[in-house]
C-alpha cells in the first residue's frame, strides 16, 4: 500500500498522479449581491408608484360618486416586507462571507481538489508540503483534509477579463 496519498474527505489523490497545486483567494461576490438588491428595490419602488397613482386615480374618480376606493397601504407594506426579506435571506448571507484562501489540486485527468480556508496559512502550508512530497520520491506522504460545501456561485475566483471586437469568440458567461 502506498503512502503517497493527499485524502480530501473520501477521495483519494496519489501524488504521482497531482499536475498542479496552486492557491488563490475566492472573494464573495459582494457587488453582485448588492446590485440584485438594489433590482428588488427599483422593481418594488416603481410597483408601489404605479399601484398608488392608481389608487389615487380611482380615489378621485370615486369621490364625485361618494364611494371610497382601494388604499395603495397595505400594498406598500407587502412590497417593504418583500424587500426586508430579500435583503435578509439573499443579500445579507452573502455580504457575511468571508474571503476564502483555497489550495487548487489539479490531476493528470480532470479531477479537481479545491480546499478552502478562511486564513491563508493552511493552504500554504499544505501547498508547500504537497510541493516538497512531489519532489522527494523517497519520503512518505499521507494528508487528510476535512471537507467543507460552498457554494462557488457566490464567490469570484480568477481574473475578469472584458472582451471587445473579434469575431466568433466563445466563452463562458456569467
Amino acid at each position: 500500500m502506498t503512502r503517497r496519498i493527499l485524502w480530501v474527505g473520501a477521495a483519494a489523490y496519489p501524488l504521482a498522479m497531482i499536475a498542479r497545486v496552486s492557491t488563490t483567494v475566492l472573494v464573495p461576490e459582494k457587488t453582485g449581491a448588492v446590485m440584485r438588491l438594489l433590482r428588488v428595490i427599483g422593481v418594488m419602488t416603481v410597483a408601489t408608484l404605479i399601484v398608488s397613482l392608481l389608487a389615487s386615480l380611482d380615489n378621485n374618480n370615486r369621490s364625485y360618486g361618494g364611494s371610497s376606493g382601494f388604499d395603495a397601504g397595505p400594498f406598500v407594506v407587502v412590497a417593504v416586507i418583500i424587500v426586508v426579506v430579500y435583503f435578509f435571506t439573499v443579500t445579507l448571507p452573502r455580504l457575511v462571507q468571508p474571503r476564502l484562501y483555497a489550495l487548487s489540486v489539479d490531476t493528470a485527468g480532470t479531477p479537481t481538489a479545491l480546499l478552502a480556508w478562511e486564513s491563508p496559512g493552511p493552504a500554504q502550508q499544505l501547498q508547500a508540503t504537497i510541493t516538497q512530497a512531489i519532489e522527494n520520491p523517497q519520503i512518505e506522504f499521507q494528508q487528510f483534509v476535512n471537507t467543507i460545501n460552498i457554494d462557488r456561485r457566490h464567490y469570484q475566483s480568477g481574473d475578469s477579463v472584458n472582451i471587445y471586437g473579434g469575431h466568433g469568440i466563445t466563452g463562458v458567461s456569467k
